[in-house]
């Protein structure tokens, strides 16, 4: 699907280098580009172990560069990698790379990101909170959109990519709990089995507000497709790497 025509700001990211904190007003292109390039957002559902070669093959193909929420380095370093889960960063965040390019939510403690990581990184400034629009103004990002996947389309749209590809972003609730829970299938691609911390309840929950982002941000005008296998099959191309449905 082709992007449309909407008017994209300046995204504003705060560049945290060492003790001194300046804003940036800029694109990251004094760093790595996203504009005008094609973008693969990876989360960390099951489905980028199950798909690695397609996905990796994919990138080769399109020369796309990896915008990676969360542990999903079983797939690649990526080129950008994006934390806003205090508690994922804790108990994962030690798979970071200073290859990548570090961003962070505006409600990470810079303790904890010292934790993993000792170099430069940026700082996304948002709302996620039920009730708003899908909005940037004021340098800062607008919605209610409940994961870092889906935050983070909106990041790379208002960064001016190209074309935004998402794998790894299966839903919480695309198997069902009986597969979960006897190992036949995975939530992340670490771990085996049932390996979210959320009951099943609300893990249904989860999956439900992150459609309604999805659509919202569709709304906004952004186009984007999910690769993978999907919860959210509204936006599922499965013809892009030739997954048989």
């Amino acid at each position: 699907m082709t992007m449309m025509s909407i008017e994209r700001p300046i995204i504003s990211l705060y560049l945290v280098s060492g003790t001194n904190k300046e804003i940036f007003v800029k694109k990251l292109t004094e760093l790595k580009t996203i504009k005008e390039k094609h973008i693969i957002i990876s989360g960390s559902g099951s489905s980028v172990k199950l798909y690695k070669d397609e996905i990796l093959n994919y990138i080769d193909v399109t020369d796309a560069e990896i915008f990676g929420i969360n542990y999903m380095t079983h797939l690649c370093v990526p080129d950008y990698h994006f934390w806003t889960n205090k508690q994922r960063y804790r108990d994962l965040g030690d798979c970071v790379n200073v290859e990548s390019t570090l961003l962070f939510g505006c409600g990470m403690p810079e303790k904890l990101i010292r934790k993993h990581y000792d170099g430069d990184y940026f700082v996304v400034d948002y709302v996620d909170e039920n009730g708003y629009d899908f909005d940037y103004k004021d340098r800062t990002i607008y919605g209610c959109f409940r994961t870092a996947g889906t935050l983070s389309i909106m990041v790379v749209f208002l960064l001016g990519a190209k074309k935004i590809s998402i794998v790894g972003m299966d839903g919480y609730t695309l198997y069902s709990r009986e597969e979960l829970n006897k190992g036949k299938k995975s939530h992340h691609c670490y771990g085996k089995g049932y390996t979210d911390d959320a009951s099943w309840e609300k893990c249904r929950k989860k999956d439900k507000k992150v459609y309604h982002a999805l659509r919202g941000l569709y709304n906004y005008g952004i186009r984007f497709n999910i690769l993978t296998p999907t919860k959210f099959i509204d936006f599922y191309n499965p013809e892009i790497l030739s997954i048989k449905k």
